[in-house]
């Protein structure tokens, strides 16, 4: 229920230029292929995919439903799915998809290293795990309230991502508005072996 309120006040606020920037950074290394974004709630990811990948499977998965009802309304190209994170292969056969995207979720989870494991089940080999979340947030509730249960540090998703295959992470924040408007986000991406 918190995640479809969250929806609904985000829809009336609009796009953010920063989520925008975001997005466009998870998705630079797609190249075509089967593609799911992990925990989408209102993510533009596939959406911007779509221009370009008219033809290519694409699927948004997320707990609020609300959300993935209204996506379905917008994008009905897209096929978007209510489904847990943690069982995922349940839905998609492992090694089936070569992009996956994992926006601003892991830091939401009580268990961050199960629902990326679960990724990487249904990821081919030489397929491309995306992800972003905040970088190192001091203190609890800092940037999201108290949904946020997990702070990572670059090397925590180094380590956590470095057992799939090759990881590339940087940071994306802005040098000109203040960190409580947009904090800095590590965007890690993980080539699976």
């Amino acid at each position: 229920e918190e995640y479809n309120r969250i929806f609904l006040e985000r829809k009336k606020k609009g796009v953010d230029w920063f989520d925008l920037k975001r997005w466009r950074e998870l998705i630079k290394y797609y190249r075509g292929g089967p593609v799911i974004d992990i925990g989408c709630l209102d993510s533009l990811a596939l959406p911007l995919l779509r221009m370009k990948y008219p033809l290519d499977f694409m699927m948004g998965i997320d707990v609020a439903e609300k959300a993935i009802n209204k996506m379905k309304v917008r994008f009905p190209s897209i096929y978007w799915g209510v489904i847990d994170i943690y069982k995922i292969a349940e839905n998609i056969k492992e090694s089936q998809i070569d992009y996956i995207i994992m926006g601003e979720v892991i830091e939401h989870l009580e268990e961050p290293q199960k629902a990326v494991a679960e990724a990487m089940r249904i990821l081919r080999p030489n397929g491309i795990f995306a992800l972003s979340t905040p970088l190192e947030e001091t203190e609890k509730g800092e940037f999201d309230k108290a949904r946020h249960l997990w702070s990572f540090s670059k090397q925590d998703i180094y380590d956590m991502l470095i057992p799939y295959g090759k990881v590339k992470i940087k940071t994306l924040g802005s040098n000109y508005f203040p960190y409580r408007y947009h904090p800095k986000v590590i965007i890690a991406f993980c080539k699976k072996k």
